[in-house]
């Protein structure tokens, strides 16, 4: 299972940096069949007939894509810093609320219904969809900027794995992911603050979202604090597709990625970190 967890793993990656080489609009085309396949399987999971949820996924996925590359006046509004406040505000407030209910539901479970479950789909989806495009797609910031974002989910699932398999201890959500333990999540939050400041400190040049914070917080404390939000938000990611799989009784959002499952149990974690890393940019750009 390890070794073709990791085989699929590298073949993403792969397809991603080809994307990348190729040009911004074969990236985004990328994206916009993740979106479609996450929304596929998220559907799914709240009980919907598989075709037509791929429907939805395939109608969805040429409408982000081609709003975005061919609608150059819509995308004017959609790419203001007014309306991605709003986009990124509603994702982060919904995700707060989700965050809050994932923890205290953690040790006596949550039975997520399948109309609450479809409601978010249509919402989070294009949500995460618009705050890695106006991510990417934006002058100041760019492909690094974009992929350290990501790469926030990254560092802190590296860090809950090693650090919750070598030292173990209490369970953080024996109802919903039984497997995760307080050590991990302490884990993450240690490893991804520590690169954040490790990259902020030594490579100061380069255009990174931890960086950008640093700079533009009025202290180090406060960006502390961001990165520890922007963990939680990533394990609460995590925590509410497993509460959401458990409710539909199933293990895994679909059999796309061999060893991995489906693209949304990969992007889970995302779709929480992307809106709130937006909201927090606009926030502190205000302020």
């Amino acid at each position: 299972m390890l070794k073709q967890r990791i085989i699929t793993a590298i073949v993403l990656f792969a397809i991603i940096v080809a994307s990348l080489l190729v040009s911004p609009t074969a990236f985004l085309a990328l994206v916009a069949v993740a979106m479609g396949c996450c929304l596929w399987e998220w559907l799914r999971i709240c009980q919907w007939n598989s075709q037509k949820a791929a429907i939805c996924g395939i109608i969805v996925a040429i409408a982000l894509f081609s709003i975005e590359v061919f609608a150059p006046e819509a995308i004017k509004v959609i790419h203001s810093d007014c309306f991605m406040l709003l986009v990124s505000g509603v994702g982060t407030f919904i995700w707060t609320i989700l965050t809050a209910l994932v923890f205290i539901r953690r040790h006596q479970g949550w039975q997520v219904s399948a109309t609450l479950g479809t409601v978010l789909a249509w919402v989070l989806v294009p949500v995460a969809w618009y705050s890695l495009v106006w991510l990417f797609n934006s002058p100041e910031r760019g492909i690094l900027y974009t992929l350290s974002v990501l790469a926030i989910v990254w560092i802190a699932d590296i860090g809950a794995f090693f650090v919750g398999m070598n030292v173990g201890g209490p369970k953080m959500a024996t109802a919903i992911s039984p497997k995760k333990t307080w050590s991990g999540a302490i884990g993450a939050i240690f490893l991804v603050i520590i690169a954040g400041w490790c990259f902020a400190r030594f490579l100061p040049q380069v255009n990174l979202w931890s960086t950008a914070l640093f700079n533009q917080a009025d202290s180090i404390g406060i960006v502390f604090i961001l990165l520890f939000i922007t963990v939680i938000f990533s394990v609460a990611g995590d925590l509410f597709e497993s509460a959401l799989k458990r409710s539909a009784g199933v293990k895994d959002s679909s059999n796309l990625l061999p060893g991995h499952g489906g693209v949304y149990d990969r992007i889970d974690a995302q779709m929480a970190v992307l809106p709130l890393s937006v909201f927090i940019v606009l926030l502190l750009k205000q302020i």
